[in-house]
């Protein structure tokens, strides 16, 4: 059979493949049919005799067949007119495979053997299938997939001269886990063509590697998933750790996702971001907190598929205090009876407080209470009074018993609050885009509104973001959201909020 490549085929290939003109050779290809293997490579040394062949051109897939079962010798050869093109040789059951696909293979087979052999013919559709089953993220099943089937490959051998076939890039932690998982598993250094190589060491073609191992049962790394190429590899290193180490896991997941909590959920109680956690798993698909930590851990979920649903439901409980913000029921009606000028003692801060005098006044930190604000007074054991917003997280935690509840007391701001000159310290959290340059652009803005910086300092965070810590000096609520809403213009901004933990 001959065939001449289509315009849009030529195009596509070197779309694909990163190609120029100059580098396709198979314009014209010219497809062999023969009974027998034997005859292909008889055919191939014809081909070879008649035609100049072009090094590098020639792949045999009848000895090392793709993963998908196809089989074939190719050849590229420069025609007596100085053109080149590709020759094909197969045989009629390599070429029905090729063209219809692995259920052609019955028409030759049958029988139990049939059977066993081509059981042994889909064991790449059955790796598919657990790299499917042990991972919830869908974009890395398709990467595997891709990796698996559509890929370069590079061609070593074993000291015992067997040929493996590995897609391009591939490490010699990939070699050891295609080999089999104990040796994976087990692995400590290895070999190539009889010199020691890193772990991490890139296979080219035609090396021998030997796989150097030890009987403990310490185990793989968890950098080697950051390693690995082959989604076998990185499949069968996640079952070890799913299966051996799921405290550690556990361990490893809680300090990632408590990480980003410090982050998202900043001002909540432990109450309040023990139950976002739990929403989350719930809406991720696990059926506890535990297996969700486990997953993270294993590197069963990546950590950025939960950070939207986190950030999600922060925002929901953010919302529930807002609507809270005229008086939370959990807190007792005395405290929305404001005490008066006459009744309450002034703090000298612009705060009025219930109560008796004498106490020193501080604001607190968790929620960086403004004149606008709904306020209550907490009691402190040595450090005076306590002002919180009336939805503080903090606050509503005290009401919950008996003492805390006592140790409220009822708070309003003066008359004096708002003065021209008055103003507070506010510690911005804003989170940015990590890149050079954002800071100067958060102070531009907040100099180009006069806002004095009273101390700022920044954190890297996971998947590109960084938190910027700002204490400003704010006049009152309606000039703390105009701060807000200016900050938020700026393209880096992704969100703002008010006070930390």
């Amino acid at each position: 059979e001959g065939r001449i490549k289509s315009v849009y085929s030529i195009y596509r290939k070197m779309y694909n493949q990163n190609k120029s003109f100059d580098e396709i050779y198979d314009f014209y290809a010219l497809r062999i049919i023969v009974n027998t293997e034997l005859e292909c490579y008889t055919v191939l040394g014809i081909i070879h005799e008649m035609y100049n062949s072009i090094p590098g051109r020639f792949k045999d897939y009848i000895s090392t067949p793709k993963p998908n079962l196809y089989r074939s010798l190719h050849t590229t050869v420069i025609g007596h007119e100085g053109i080149p093109f590709e020759v094909q040789i197969r045989t009629k059951e390599m070429h029905e495979i090729a063209e219809y696909g692995i259920a052609a293979h019955w028409k030759y087979k049958s029988g139990s053997s049939a059977k066993d052999d081509m059981d042994k013919k889909l064991e790449w559709v059955s790796k598919l299938i657990e790299t499917e089953s042990d991972t919830k993220d869908p974009d890395e099943f398709m990467n595997a997939i891709k990796t698996d089937i559509f890929h370069d490959e590079v061609f070593v051998f074993t000291p015992k001269g067997d040929v493996i076939s590995l897609p391009q890039g591939a490490t010699v932690i990939d070699f050891a886990f295609f080999i089999h998982s104990a040796i994976g598993c087990r692995m400590t250094g290895a070999k190539i063509n009889g010199a020691i190589v890193p772990i991490d060491h890139v296979l080219n073609n035609g090396e021998i590697v030997e796989i150097q191992t030890t009987n403990s049962d310490k185990g793989p790394s968890r950098d080697w998933l950051n390693i690995v190429k082959t989604s076998e590899a990185r499949n069968k290193i996640r079952q070890w750790f799913k299966k051996e180490k799921r405290a550690d896991n556990i361990v490893v997941g809680r300090s990632m996702v408590e990480t980003e909590m410090r982050k998202y959920g900043r001002g909540l109680s432990d109450e309040d971001q023990a139950e976002i956690i739990e929403n989350v798993a719930s809406k991720t698909g696990y059926g506890s907190v535990d297996d969700l930590y486990n997953s993270l851990g294993y590197g069963g979920i990546p950590l950025s598929k939960i950070l939207p649903k986190l950030a999600d439901e922060y925002k929901k409980k953010q919302d529930e205090y807002q609507k809270r913000d005229e008086g939370p029921e959990e807190l007792p009606a005395r405290l929305f009876t404001q005490p008066d000028a006459s009744k309450g003692r002034s703090t000298g801060k612009g705060v009025i407080i219930d109560g008796e005098g004498g106490m020193q006044v501080k604001f607190a930190r968790c929620c960086n209470p403004l004149p606008g604000d709904s306020i209550v007074g907490f009691v402190t054991k040595g450090f005076g009074i306590s002002v919180h917003k009336i939805d503080c997280p903090n606050i509503l935690q005290a009401a919950k018993t008996e003492e805390g509840e006592r140790r409220l007391v009822s708070a309003r701001w003066s008359d004096d609050a708002r003065g021209a000159d008055t103003t507070y310290e506010t510690m911005l959290q804003i989170f940015v885009e990590d890149r050079i340059g954002v800071i100067a652009e958060l102070c531009a803005v907040l100099a180009e509104m006069r806002v004095q910086i009273v101390q700022i300092n920044s954190t890297n965070a996971s998947t590109g973001n960084c938190v910027v810590n700002i204490k400003i000096l704010c006049r009152n609520r309606e000039h703390y959201e105009a701060i807000v809403g200016k900050l938020k213009t700026l393209k880096a901004v992704r969100d703002v909020n008010r006070g930390f933990a």
